[in-house]
């Protein structure tokens, strides 16, 4: 059912974008109807899983307060099932969400061919009463079950949204990358998120590029993926991060809607394993993927030598500190004025 509407989605927009100027007012009527029903189908796939989710971080929860969690390690348990300083870390984060203090940061991914940025990676950094930054990464494990990864994943992208507005309006053609954790892809806040901006420009489809760590994509499952094949007919790209190994089928991947791999300097330059006792050079490692037609973005490039030899091998896209880093976005800089999502 939910595949037909995408279809129905993608046939009527596109009739309604070849319709003669008379009826441009119906033919906004045909869009917008085609588009509430596909979101209101992806959110309907969300609502029939959510509750093997919340039945899980149930057991998540017992398990925390069982003789295999927090209690058994001596360290004091709420009625959350939590450590207290997980919960306070919580509580900080979603006050600061709730109250705006959201700063913004963009992240140049640059053109080593036109030595300038081609696309850009999206961030947002939280901060307490006090003015202190709340520190996000690395704590998936921690904060997962407890709906801030969705709360989190949702003010990066509505945030992105913003910035494509001013890309578009610039004529730019960069895309946006945000971080999504598996997890957002069947919560009902991050969907309402997605779609708030989809029904603002549908264009935002092919601007924004959802980035999956590896480890995340390893444990997707039918419902993941089911959540993936929409979205990827509404237009949206996807990028595989954290990659430290090619023991996946990247084939696939890319069949699926992922165009770009990530991984770090040092980890491509060491070469990766690709099971049964295979090792791919760097020099390979763009070979291989460039076949299937993924892109390689390098990251975390700090020396220029070190630049000049990742280049050598074929990388044609560059992230680090040499290109200048995360900077953070003025708040007027951004149009709207507030973070929807958050």
């Amino acid at each position: 059912m939910i595949q037909g509407l995408i279809k129905k989605l993608a046939d009527e927009v596109n009739a309604a974008s070849t319709e003669p100027v008379k009826a441009k007012g119906e033919a906004e009527k045909v869009s917008e109807r085609a588009i509430t029903q596909s979101v209101d189908a992806l959110k309907a796939t969300a609502n029939s899983m959510r509750g093997q989710d919340e039945a899980a971080a149930l057991r998540r929860a017992e398990a925390g307060s069982g003789t295999g969690g927090a209690a058994s390690r001596g360290e004091d348990v709420s009625e959350t099932g939590r450590p207290p300083a997980v919960n306070q870390r919580l509580s900080a984060l979603a006050e600061a969400l709730a109250l705006g203090r959201v700063e913004v940061l963009l992240d140049p991914i640059v053109d080593f061919n036109a030595n300038r940025p081609k696309h850009f990676e999206i961030a947002v950094r939280l901060r307490d009463e006090a003015g202190n930054v709340l520190g996000t990464d690395g704590v998936g494990a921690e904060l997962s079950g407890t709906g801030m990864l969705s709360r989190l994943d949702g003010a990066r992208v509505e945030n992105a949204s913003q910035i494509a507005v001013r890309f578009a309006g610039r004529g730019r053609e960069a895309a946006v990358f945000s971080t999504v954790s598996g997890e957002s892809l069947t919560s009902n806040k991050f969907l309402d998120g997605v779609a708030h901006a989809y029904r603002e420009r549908t264009s935002f489809a092919g601007q924004l590029v959802m980035t999956f760590s590896q480890d995340d994509v390893r444990g997707f499952g039918a419902r993941e993926w089911q959540m993936l094949q929409e979205f990827a007919r509404l237009g949206f790209r996807y990028a595989i991060a954290d990659v430290n190994d090619l023991d996946l089928d990247f084939e696939e991947l890319k069949a699926k809607g992922f165009e770009f791999v990530k991984l770090d300097a040092d980890v491509f330059l060491r070469g990766l394993p690709a099971g049964n006792d295979v090792f791919v050079p760097a020099p390979d490692i763009c070979k291989h993927l460039a076949g299937l037609g993924l892109s390689v973005i390098v990251g975390r490039i700090e020396d220029p030598e070190i630049a000049a030899r990742i280049f050598g091998f074929g990388v044609l896209l560059g992230q680090g500190t040499l290109f200048g880093g995360a900077k953070a976005v003025k708040r007027e800089a951004l149009s709207g004025s507030g973070h929807a999502a958050a």
